[in-house]
């Protein structure tokens, strides 16, 4: 059945005439004779083709030989649509709903040759695009002896000649040693741009590199992806032969030709089937739901309650909204773990990229801006032009970016990072390339003590090379310390070798050599949720729960904020910022139970996660104040720099140098104590402000 379709183009055609009338193509084909060349695709089913087939097998011929079938497609497509006021050069056939088949679905790795020339469908994430350009479709060649134009079909790659001049049938004359010129302006171009295809990340098993493949976007569906888009697309594999210089080789280069393309919705990628959204619904009405998935993270790792509780609240994330006049305010939950070495900061940060969907991990230390954000390129992908590649942060668009040693980021680059944290875009300016790339997604950081160990005594700005304005765009930020407590210890010590001890049994069962004692209790080592249901259950909530704010937990915020602001004259402990981060913490807590309503009990949890951080990382002699988190200096530190300034600037003016002693006992005399006067002088000297010409003498620095 099938090889007498392949062999008569003629039934090949009735079969398409058949399906447009038979399934009400018809009415489109005629709208789209009014509207071309605006419109040049008619969209046809792959069900209604599945349907059509069940007795003559047309669909499998499609599979087989697409290009064959669709140039009979358009060929009818051709001779129905022809308005009079334009001569039809070309009209695209496109399939939608072919990734619906399993039969057609296959992942870029197990792309093989026996697929080249086959109907497939892929998908993956967009890494990079060239701009639109017109490709030659059929080229009109001039004649240099007779002037007769020879038009000459063109496929993708090197420009086909014609072989002699149409007009030797005719005349009789040889023309076969003539010389041709083409004709641009008597040739029929078609808009042609190439994206590069990697696969998704959620899909590689550890430690494998991603696998990328060139599609070739053509006409009215070119220009319509960009770096970050994740796409399933349908189309043909095709061959290209490589070449060095004019020398053909005997290997092959693969590209897609995309008949179709379909964007894929947020969090897509992860299916989750009826059963598994009745278990997910069931189990979102467990007691202490939070509490139980905390404790699914990471259960190999000793305590950190507190942390992880907040990386599952960081999972679901807040509400993005966006208003009427365009503003938009994030709802993806940054957060920031400094520690000692040897605390499972990286560890965690593993396991957070696995169990979330669409993680992505990367390292600070081996990651440039263009790594992170994105970066316009010159490379043989865009034939030498200037194209745009996706970093890091795009590629977990509408996911979760994990990078760790992010203080071994030179300051060019954590500069980069600002506008991706905060409006969650990173514009591109280079090379003539104006280009804004969306990067939607929770970042998870982990760095290290520039100390190498966290100093107690000195605060988190002094302990990390990152600029202010980059910490203070993290909603939570963690000091992960190892201070030596004994029944701590006993408890950890205890935990790891336990750890050890199930890994080896775990090993031992492998190779099936383990005899002599039982196997001991895994209590604590099992996750109660596994890793599967966890995605699963991620991604239902962020995809069907969108949580608004009771009035409780407005009322409990506010009163909050405004008693936390007014706990204290001589410092600011929190800002409008913090609020932010303390609804945003909220509004996941509500959507990691699946409820439509942040309740005032969600509101105390992310209070609460809110008040230990700054506790733990904003706390100068027994009281919060959020300057220290975004200078290094407190409110009282920095009125202490200013009158010790001040007191310096007017010795000066009666052009003398300030004695040590004088400045101290003027400092004293306005109500600071020595201590806090000696250590202002320490801090403006660091501060590059004032200097010590003489022993004991202070001047300013000009």
């Amino acid at each position: 059945m099938i090889s007498s379709l392949l062999e008569d183009p003629q039934k090949i055609r009735e079969g398409w005439q058949r399906i447009f009338s038979e399934y009400g193509y018809m009415d489109k084909i005629n709208k789209l004779s009014n509207v071309y060349p605006e419109e040049k695709s008619i969209y046809v089913a792959f069900k209604d083709i599945s349907e059509f087939s069940r007795i003559n097998g047309f669909d499998q011929g499609l599979a087989e030989k697409p290009e064959l079938f669709f140039a009979q497609g358009e060929d009818v497509l051709r001779d129905i649509v022809h308005p009079e006021r334009i001569q039809v050069t070309r009209i695209n056939l496109r399939l939608t709903g072919l990734s619906d088949d399993t039969n057609f679905r296959k992942e870029i790795r197990q792309l093989r040759s026996p697929d080249i020339g086959k109907l497939l469908s892929i998908t993956g994430i967009i890494r990079k695009n060239t701009e639109v350009l017109p490709r030659l479709q059929k080229a009109a060649f001039e004649c240099m002896t007779c002037s007769e134009v020879t038009y000459v079909p063109q496929e993708r790659g090197r420009l086909d000649e014609p072989q002699k001049c149409s007009k030797d049938l005719e005349s009789g004359i040889d023309h076969s040693k003539t010389k041709f010129k083409l004709r641009p302006e008597l040739s029929e171009f078609v808009d042609i741009q190439k994206v590069e295809l990697q696969e998704n990340p959620e899909t590689l098993e550890g430690g494998t590199q991603p696998q990328r493949i060139t599609v070739i976007m053509e006409d009215d569906i070119a220009g319509r992806l960009f770096p970050g888009d994740r796409v399933t697309v349908d189309g043909v594999l095709r061959a290209e032969q490589k070449r060095i210089g004019n020398m053909l080789l005997t290997e092959y280069d693969i590209f897609f030709y995309a008949i179709h393309y379909k964007k894929s919705k947020e969090l897509e990628a992860i299916n989750v089937s009826p059963e598994d959204e009745l278990r997910i619904i069931e189990l979102s009405k467990t007691p202490g739901i939070i509490d139980k998935l905390a404790a699914s993270i990471a259960p190999t790792i000793y305590g950190m309650e507190m942390v992880k509780t907040t990386l599952v609240l960081q999972m679901f994330g807040g509400v993005r909204k966006v208003m009427k006049d365009g503003t938009s305010m994030r709802g993806d939950i940054h957060v920031l773990m400094v520690g000692d070495p040897g605390t499972a900061k990286s560890q965690l940060l593993k396991y957070m990229t696995e169990i979330s969907p669409r993680g992505v991990f990367a390292f600070g230390r081996g990651s440039s801006a263009a790594g992170l954000t994105a970066a316009a390129v010159r490379d043989d992908f865009g034939e030498g032009r200037w194209t745009l590649e996706a970093g890091a942060l795009v590629l977990a668009d509408n996911g979760f970016a994990a990078i760790d040693e992010l203080d071994k980021m030179d300051d060019k680059d954590t500069a980069s990072m600002h506008e991706a944290m905060e409006q969650q875009t990173i514009t591109i300016s280079k090379a003539g390339i104006m280009a804004t790339l969306k990067s939607r997604c929770s970042i998870l950081g982990a760095a290290n003590p520039k100390f190498g160990r966290y100093d107690q005594n000195r605060t988190i700005v002094d302990q990390i090379d990152f600029p202010p304005p980059l910490l203070s765009r993290f909603d939570v930020i963690f000091k992960i310390i190892d201070k030596p407590d004994r029944n701590n210890d006993e408890r950890l010590a205890e935990h790891v070798l336990k750890a050890h001890r199930v890994g080896e049994i775990y090993r031992s069962l492998e190779l099936n050599e383990i005899v002599g004692f039982d196997i001991p209790e895994e209590e604590g080592f099992t996750p109660p949720i596994e890793k599967d249901i966890i995605r699963k259950y991620v991604s239902y909530s962020r995809a069907k729960i969108f949580p608004r704010l009771s009035d409780d937990a407005i009322y409990l915020l506010k009163d909050e904020y405004v008693k936390t602001r007014s706990s204290n004259a001589d410092s600011i402990p929190i800002t409008a910022r913090q609020l932010e981060s303390t609804i945003r913490l909220a509004e996941a807590a509500a959507k990691a139970r699946l409820s439509p309503i942040v309740t005032a009990e969600d509101a105390m949890l992310a209070k609460k996660i809110v008040d230990y951080y700054l506790k733990d990382v904003s706390m100068t002699n027994g009281e919060v104040d959020i300057d220290i988190l975004y200078s290094g200096t407190s409110s009282k530190q920095r009125s202490d720099l200013e009158m010790v300034f001040d007191i310096i600037k007017d010795f000066k003016k009666d052009h003398h140098q300030a004695e040590v002693d004088d400045v101290v006992a003027l400092s004293v005399s306005r109500g600071m104590t020595v201590e806090r006067a000696m250590d202002a002088i320490t801090k403006l000297k660091s501060a590059g402000q004032i200097y010590e010409p003489s022993y004991k003498k202070l001047d300013v620095i000009k």
